[in-house]
């Protein structure tokens, strides 16, 4: 784990010495470790709770993940123009890690079909998105584990994982594939969005233009884009999104299933 002299609000590019040494390191698995049992205790905690205790929480996490969001921006983006003299455009909020503010709120304070989406996407593409970031936190090759930066980040995918389970635990919503495909459309409503955005400003958001980072994927995706086959990515990506959508509530499935043949 990097020990150096800085302060924890320190930029990353002020951090003297860090070149990324708590990316996949000791630090990495400390944080998983630390997730997975903080995550069980509050789980097992809260899975009697009721559907307006839930809410209550919905909606606290998603207030707080929006003011989150605009401290950390307004921070990083002072640093940002200061050193660059320009905006860091990778700080919008279009990519798959930023859906659990709109979602959030729609599911908190919203009615209808719509809220019933924004419920389904927190429980699939909220735990997909929150999971994979965990695994591998990009944030450690910039910020070291004991910085706002990365806290930002391990504090963020750990409430994105966590609200999902618990909509899963509390049986605030259906495990079944009703429930991945309210998430999907609620994923294909916000692409149809971001996609234009991605090849009309060169981004690479919910990784449709380039799926930048998906292992094998990311090779085929350059091929395709050397053949002018570019606008076969985004479809490419939807693809894996529905899979790692089903194989999420896959696992509750399961589970339950096993239970009902087992005492029953």
């Amino acid at each position: 784990m990097f020990r150096g002299n800085y302060n924890f609000f320190e930029y990353k590019y002020n951090i003297i010495g860090y070149t990324g040494q708590d990316y996949g390191g000791f630090a990495q698995k400390l944080y998983l470790i630390i997730s997975v049992i903080l995550m069980i205790i509050l789980l097992v905690s809260l899975r009697k709770s009721s559907k307006e205790k839930v809410l209550k929480i919905i909606r606290g996490i998603s207030i707080f993940l929006i003011l989150f969001y605009i401290g950390k921006t307004t921070w990083e983006s002072i640093y940002d123009i200061k050193l660059s003299g320009s905006f860091n455009t990778g700080l919008l909020p279009f990519d798959t890690c930023s859906i659990p503010m709109l979602a959030g709120l729609i599911a908190g304070f919203g009615k209808g079909k719509i809220k019933k989406y924004a419920e389904c996407w927190l429980c699939t593409g909220g735990i997909v998105g929150g999971f994979a970031t965990m695994l591998f936190l990009n944030a450690f090759k910039y910020y070291p584990f004991f910085s706002f930066g990365a806290f930002y980040s391990m504090i963020w995918h750990f409430l994105m994982v966590f609200l999902g389970l618990l909509l899963i635990v509390t049986n605030y919503v259906d495990t079944d594939f009703k429930t991945v495909l309210n998430g999907y459309i609620f994923h294909v409503i916000i692409s149809l969005i971001v996609i234009p955005i991605d090849f009309i400003f060169n981004f690479d958001f919910m990784l449709y233009k380039d799926l930048g980072g998906v292992p094998i994927f990311e090779g085929i995706a350059s091929k395709l884009t050397s053949m002018n086959l570019q606008l076969l990515n985004p479809i490419l990506m939807l693809i894996l999104y529905f899979i790692a959508f089903n194989i999420v509530l896959m696992i509750p499935m399961l589970i339950k299933k096993i239970r009902v043949q087992l005492f029953t």
